[in-house]
């Protein structure tokens, strides 16, 4: 019994640690920042998007292991009160130049699902992350709810995560709040990185 103890506590610490040149949770980051950006100071603009036009913050994909992991779509769950509907886009950084809105940096426009208050963003092509990868929310926000965002949240949703970040998002619930004194409900919820140690 003694001898079938210590042989099973052995099994388990050797499975516990990881071999070398495998992967852990450790090698992969989910970093979000809120922020909360005018980009369109041209009232005339702001009535042809319909609402101001707000960068509403960023999630950095970090990761360490060598293994190609793709991305093909990021779906962000809103926490306040409800909406009717909401516009974003998403935009991927140049890491070597500043963020512009522009077509050429657009990753997808949103699908808005009314019933399930999700902001989801379907790639049309998925994208190779490497050891750093910046995405910027970019949302059409109208007057009448810009109040209403200010005082909610969205959630990274891990379901549309690839599979190493998955973890991390269930763990850490990884968001955007807008509002620097958030309820102890949001302040549960709102991390600005999400790493599993």
């Amino acid at each position: 019994m003694r001898y079938a103890v210590s042989q099973m506590l052995l099994m388990t610490i050797i499975i516990a640690i990881p071999l070398p040149g495998t992967t852990t949770v450790r090698d992969y980051t989910i970093i979000v920042e809120p922020r909360w950006l005018d980009l369109e100071r041209n009232n005339q603009n702001t009535e042809l998007f319909g609402g101001k036009w707000i960068l509403a913050g960023s999630i950095t994909f970090r990761k360490k292991s060598k293994e190609t992991i793709y991305l093909s779509k990021l779906t962000f769950r809103w926490k306040g009160n409800k909406l009717e509907n909401l516009l974003g886009s998403l935009y991927k950084k140049d890491l070597d130049k500043q963020f512009l809105p522009v077509e050429e940096f657009l990753i997808s426009d949103s699908n808005w699902n009314k019933k399930k208050q999700t902001l989801i963003f379907n790639f049309n092509k998925s994208i190779s992350l490497g050891p750093t990868n910046i995405f910027y929310l970019v949302l059409t926000v109208p007057e009448p709810i810009e109040n209403a965002i200010k005082q909610g949240f969205f959630v990274v949703e891990s379901n549309s995560l690839p599979i190493p970040y998955k973890s991390i998002a269930r763990y850490t619930s990884p968001s955007l709040a807008f509002n620097n004194t958030p309820s102890p409900e949001k302040s549960a919820t709102h991390t600005k990185e999400t790493v599993l140690a």
